[in-house]
């Protein structure tokens, strides 16, 4: 088993010299997020318990433990050193805690949110903007996305309050709340998430 060195300040808090509280963790972050994620997309499905957040050797993702509607936030061992890029992949996989798919491949629409989510949290929580993925599949996604969600940044939340599962949400419904989109645009937004995807 690969050692996996990990940062203190982000399992271990400490109490404030001003006794007001204690600094941030993964885990107060996490609340943080959640509640950022359900104030601008809508409501999580409580169905599913979130147990927390761990590190892997290989992507970051959401893993289901023993298929009984538990859910775990496993992010990539090299964000075990570096606070922001912990928060960075942290903040991506929250917005899949929003409607999980039991284990299922996310759309390009909830990637695209996904990647919006992790780099507007960082913008606006942690005074790091410019954040942005690396991957041509997360890049696509996001690009059609980010023009709608800076002009409204409740246009997600009113699609969840008609379906609340991201990858239930049909053409048609993307289409009335985004007009300006292609067909082409559409289609790819509802098609199914592939890390490898290099065109749309």
């Amino acid at each position: 088993m690969k050692q996996i060195n990990v940062n203190s300040e982000l399992l271990v808090t400490q109490r404030l010299s001003d006794g007001s509280g204690y600094t941030w963790t993964l885990a107060s972050r996490l609340g943080e997020m959640l509640q950022m994620a359900e104030g601008l997309f809508g409501q999580r499905d409580s169905s599913y318990t979130i147990l927390g957040v761990e590190f892997i050797v290989g992507i970051p993702q959401i893993w289901y433990p023993g298929n009984c509607k538990h859910i775990i936030i496993q992010l990539n061992q090299n964000a075990a050193t570096n606070m922001l890029q912990a928060c960075y992949q942290m903040a991506h996989e929250t917005v899949h805690l929003l409607s999980p798919t039991g284990g299922n491949h996310a759309n390009n629409f909830e990637e695209g949110v996904a990647c919006y989510f992790a780099a507007y949290y960082l913008k606006n929580k942690l005074n790091a903007p410019n954040w942005e993925p690396t991957l041509q599949s997360y890049k696509q996604a996001l690009a059609l996305i980010a023009p709608r969600l800076d002009e409204d940044i409740y246009c997600v939340r009113r699609l969840r309050e008609r379906q609340s599962s991201f990858s239930k949400i049909s053409r048609e419904q993307i289409s009335t709340e985004f007009p300006n989109l292609t067909l082409d645009d559409v289609d790819f937004l509802i098609k199914k998430f592939d890390r490898e995807s290099e065109g749309m």
